[in-house]
This record gives C-alpha cells, sequence and structure tokens, in this order.
C-alpha cells in the first residue's frame, strides 16, 4: 500500500509543474454550476443566481484532496448576462486558486416566453495561482533531485469561450476553456499551461408525464493531451409550482492514448425549495486506487434571488 500511495504522489508532484488544472469538474454542472464551465450559461435564467459547491476526494487519506466553489451569475441588462466565480483546490503540498469573470449575449429562438427557447455565447477570463509547499513532503531522501525546487508559486490567465442552446426541451453546449493568455509556449521555465479543455454536453428534458420528467444527458471533455472523459448522466424529476425533487445517477470513463478506464458511478441527489436549491451526489470509485484511497463526495448549495441588478428584465 505504501509503494503505491509513494507512486501515486511522486507522480503528481513531479508533474505538478507541467499541467496546472483550473477548477476540476465533477458534478457542478448537475448541481446548477453550468456556468463555472461554459460562460455561454451566464444569465441564462431571470434571478440572480448563487451557486457553492464543495467536493472530497480519497476520504481514506489524511490529507485528502477538496476543492470548493462560489459563484454568482446574472441578466444584467436586456439580453446581456455576467457572472464570476471563484475556487480552492486544496491537494496535500499542492494549493491553488483562482477567479473568473465573463459575459454572455443571449438571442430568443421563441416568443413563448420564460426563457425555454434561446441561443446564447459568451467569453470570460480566469486568473489562476498555485502554490507548492515543499516543507509538507516527508520523504527517506531529502535530496531527490524529484523533490527539489526553488518557485513556489505559479500565476496563469486563461481565456474561455462557449455556446449554448435550448429549444423544445433539448439542450446544448459547447464551451473552449483554459486558453493560455501568459506562459503560453509549450514549455518555458521547465512548465508548460494546462491542456487546452473542450466540453460538448448535450441532453433532452423528456415531459412523458404530468409534473414529471427524464432527463438523459451526456457530457465530453476532451483535451489537447488527448485525454476523453465521458459522463453519462440520467435524472428523474418531480415538481410542482414552486418546488422540485430529483435523483438520478452519473456514470464517468475516461479514455487517452495509452488506456481506457472506468472511473465512478454516483447516485445524485437535488431539491429545490422555492428559490433554495441543495444537491449532493457520492463518488463510487471504480478504478483500483479506490480500495486505498476511498470514495468522494459533493454538496451543492445554490439560491435564486430576484433580479435585483436589472429590474426591466430579460427583453424578448
Amino acid at each position: 500500500m505504501r509503494k503505491l500511495y509513494a507512486i501515486v504522489c511522486l507522480a503528481l508532484l513531479s508533474n505538478a509543474y507541467k499541467a496546472q488544472e483550473t477548477l476540476p469538474y465533477y458534478q457542478q454542472y448537475l448541481l446548477d454550476g453550468e456556468f463555472l464551465f461554459n460562460p455561454a450559461q451566464y444569465g441564462k435564467t431571470d434571478y440572480v443566481q448563487l451557486n457553492l459547491n464543495y467536493q472530497q476526494q480519497f476520504s481514506k487519506f489524511s490529507e485528502s484532496p477538496n476543492v470548493q466553489s462560489v459563484g454568482i451569475n446574472a441578466n444584467i441588462f436586456d439580453r446581456v448576462g455576467a457572472g464570476i466565480s471563484v475556487f480552492r483546490d486544496s491537494n496535500g503540498p499542492i494549493s491553488a486558486g483562482g477567479i473568473t469573470a465573463g459575459a454572455s449575449y443571449f438571442i430568443p429562438l421563441s416568443s413563448e416566453g420564460e426563457r425555454k427557447d434561446q441561443f446564447s455565447f459568451g467569453t470570460s477570463v480566469s486568473f489562476y495561482n498555485m502554490n507548492f509547499d515543499y516543507s509538507k513532503i516527508n520523504t527517506e531522501d531529502a535530496s531527490d533531485p524529484l523533490l527539489q525546487g526553488s518557485e513556489s508559486n505559479i500565476f496563469m490567465a486563461y481565456a474561455n469561450f462557449g455556446v449554448a442552446a435550448t429549444y423544445h426541451n433539448i439542450f446544448a453546449g459547447v464551451s473552449v476553456n483554459d486558453i493560455a493568455l501568459t506562459n503560453d509556449e509549450s514549455i518555458i521555465n521547465g512548465r508548460e499551461p494546462s491542456p487546452i479543455k473542450f466540453f460538448l454536453n448535450l441532453g433532452y428534458d423528456w415531459h412523458f408525464a404530468d409534473n414529471m420528467y427524464v432527463t438523459p444527458s451526456a457530457l465530453i471533455n476532451l483535451n489537447t493531451n488527448s485525454t476523453r472523459t465521458i459522463d453519462y448522466n440520467l435524472i428523474a424529476t418531480f415538481f410542482n409550482d414552486i418546488n422540485s425533487f430529483s435523483f438520478g445517477v452519473n456514470y464517468r470513463s475516461v479514455q487517452n492514448r495509452f488506456d481506457s478506464q472506468q472511473l465512478s458511478i454516483s447516485p445524485i441527489v437535488k431539491v429545490r425549495f422555492n428559490k433554495f436549491m441543495i444537491g449532493a451526489s457520492y463518488n463510487l470509485g471504480l478504478s483500483d486506487i479506490q480500495e486505498y484511497g476511498g470514495n468522494s463526495f459533493m454538496i451543492g448549495l445554490g439560491y435564486n434571488f430576484d433580479n435585483f441588478i436589472n429590474h426591466r428584465g430579460y427583453r424578448y
């Protein structure tokens, strides 16, 4: 067990400066956090939407990785949306944080109202900082060159772009994230920017009964390191005019040029009481490392404020 843990840690630490990760994605997009990965989702409703998420991985580790994010977005003027989010990612000696801000524009696809049919595009900029604390590394060989370094901070700036659409209960989106604006050469000072990520999602809200619908959906995360992560989701929702209850499952697999692997299967629950939302997912790991590291979970909270920014409302 100790050998496996050491190998995993050394692999992560030795590459820490070569592939920085901005906000890691888990099931945030299923807990009202779509705008965290696609700026075209800023202001997609008439509310000021607040979203908070907490994710913990590998529960058996004493210093298990954890991620927190807080974001807010709204329709701010006519068809213009805007949003801002911050996150913190802690993983043993590595700690990272960032802030993202951007704007979007919406085009109605029908005159039915309630913003059910619309197309949008948006852009955002992310500022990311990572810190490496060498004092937290315990090793038998303190002079190991892999565990030596003089730089403890890395700052990066990224651009993100996205489009999204909903039409007759079909929804889809494409976003391009982490386009490096600084340190954008393939390798500079022994490190390189994180790979550009491409998110593609598609789903359908199937209203087959009164006050109930089922949502099959998929999300694909591609990147320029030839890695492909695929999510398959199936969510059922019961609702009335005020409240709703959703439950379902998320299945995730990953493939690269060398191998493919099943990562996790995650039960998901989301409850909405009027304007308040609470949701959770529990990630049951399917890879071998889960035997040693344990599973993970996510909790999401949200609140929809009446739009105090744009009193005139969305312009159809």
